[in-house]
């Protein structure tokens, strides 16, 4: 007996996280505007420049861009800023000179921060996470001669590009008046959707952007103001369409600024260029016609069944939680005055988990609070503030079977010293979610021909179908064609609710 299946195979591509890496970056930034008497605030964002693969490894290249914000001897502020490289080996077997192969950069925390009279030290530690475009092939049998055959459409979602693409998101602040100086300022871009157009990504978001300045009095204040400015980027992307399903990731690489008009002036302007990076993945949505069951009425068929993955985006958007704390100084410590500025915080990401309703995260910001004591000589003084939280945020339809992404920024910090000697802090948080539901497609692969059936040999059956049996599950346990069960009980109906009788007449050869 001739049986031959046709088979067919489809090449499914799919993003994979590689394992996370944690490495130190050590980073000395030396003044040249006076000596130095304490450090006030660090602020440091890393981001990833190239990935370049070769056989069994890739090597991640970064840069650390780094702030920082110190007080002098001979009295006023100056801010130090510097670039740092740093490189990730990352090794796997998989991976090959034409892999592709996407990271991103976090800060987790800063430590060991050490002044001397000319320069600052400190190590930043930066969380490295990797991801590479995987392909898989998947056989399925097509076409099945000689068998009973169930046919099904297979869903799946297919990686049609992946690209990191640079450029420069440009905008515009009014300043605030009576300024003399800007010591520093930091800029950080949240996604909240990336859309398809045709041939180009559309990506939508906010900005959140904190200026250190000094005021323009006898003696001048510190203080910080803060903006949110909604961007919509358009990127050029060829063969892309409407259809497709996007989702992206944005690193924040350095923030220059420009200054238009007179400080001191109420009409004067800062022009902000913000250099990103971003990781664009397009999936579309495909699918293929297989033989997802079979059986043959004279011979024993073994069936092979595998089982792939197909993830499809459930949502992309950007919520917003407040948290708050507060921080007591010490018995030694002065009363405080006022507070001046906070300057800009850093939220680190402890942990995370679905829960019944949504994701729960616990996690902490960190940030630099500036104050005046209440003293003869109002003098300034800075203390860091790490302000725990932990938040259910609701997500409907999310359970164990989605993966999920985050990206956490503090949109607005609020200080104030509640009492002598301790400050509250509120604080709103911009949360990016990407969530994306892991569905596990069953796939027949192979079909082999197996033993000859041993045939009833009385002329007719009588059979019960039980309740909750659909024709093809009662085809396959009879090993009876569906059509001739139709064609010999034309008034049994399924699916079948309750037991039925059914009766099966065999043609006899004499």
């Amino acid at each position: 007996m001739a049986f031959e299946p046709k088979s067919a195979e489809i090449e499914l591509k799919y993003t994979k996280t590689q394992n996370t890496e944690t490495i130190p970056v050590v980073m000395t930034l030396t003044s040249n505007d006076g000596a130095i008497s304490r450090v006030i605030s660090v602020s440091a964002n890393p981001f990833i420049e190239s990935v370049v693969p070769s056989a069994g490894n890739a090597q991640i290249d970064g840069k650390l861009c780094v702030k920082v914000l110190v007080e002098r001897v001979e009295g006023g502020f100056s801010c130090l800023e510097g670039i740092n490289n740093f490189t990730v080996h990352l090794m796997n077997k998989d991976i090959n000179i034409d892999s592709e192969i996407f990271a991103t950069a976090k800060l987790l925390s800063v430590n060991s921060v050490q002044a001397s009279e000319q320069a600052v030290t400190f190590t930043s530690n930066i969380l490295v996470k990797p991801i590479m475009l995987a392909s898989e092939k998947i056989k399925y049998i097509a076409e099945l001669p000689l068998a009973q055959q169930k046919k099904d459409i297979i869903e799946y979602t297919d990686v049609v590009a992946g690209t990191a693409q640079d450029f420069d998101l440009n905008l515009e602040l009014d300043l605030p008046s009576s300024i003399s100086k800007i010591l520093c300022v930091e800029s950080k871009v949240v996604l909240s959707k990336a859309e398809a157009g045709n041939d180009l990504v559309v990506l939508h978001g906010e900005n959140y952007t904190n200026m250190i300045y000094l005021t323009a009095d006898e003696q001048p204040k510190l203080k910080s103001q803060k903006y949110v400015q909604e961007f919509n980027h358009e990127l050029l992307a060829n063969n892309i369409t409407t259809a497709d399903v996007v989702t992206a990731t944005l690193q924040n690489a350095v923030t220059q600024y420009e200054l238009q008009g007179e400080l001191s002036s109420t009409k004067g302007t800062i022009l902000l260029k913000n250099q990103l990076k971003a990781n664009i993945f397009v999936r579309q949505n495909k699918s293929y016609e297989a033989v997802v069951d079979a059986f043959c009425p004279n011979y024993l068929l073994n069936n092979e069944y595998s089982s792939f993955v197909s993830q499809k985006l459930l949502s992309s958007d950007l919520n917003f939680e407040k948290i708050d704390g507060s921080i007591v100084l010490g018995e030694d410590s002065p009363r405080i005055d006022k507070v001046l500025a906070v300057c800009a915080g850093n939220v680190v990401v402890k942990s995370s988990e679905i829960s019944d309703d949504g994701i729960k995260i616990a996690g902490a910001l960190n940030c630099n609070i500036i104050y005046v004591l209440d003293d003869d000589n109002a003098s300034t003084q800075s203390v860091f503030a790490e302000v725990p939280f932990n938040i259910n945020l609701k997500k409907n339809g999310i359970n164990d079977d989605n993966s999920y992404k985050l990206n956490i920024v503090a949109k607005e910090i609020e200080a104030r010293n509640k009492k002598s000697k301790e400050i509250d802090i509120l604080a709103e948080l911009a949360i990016e979610t990407t969530i994306l539901n892991n569905v596990t497609e069953a796939n027949l692969q192979a079909v082999t021909l197996g033993d000859k059936r041993t045939q009833n040999a009385s002329a007719m059956g009588v059979y019960i179908v039980s309740q909750a049996q659909d024709l093809w599950e009662v085809s396959k346990a009879l090993a009876v064609p569906s059509e001739l069960i139709m064609e010999q009980n034309p008034d049994l109906q399924f699916p079948i609710t309750s037991p039925q009788r059914l009766i099966i007449y065999r043609e006899k050869h004499l």
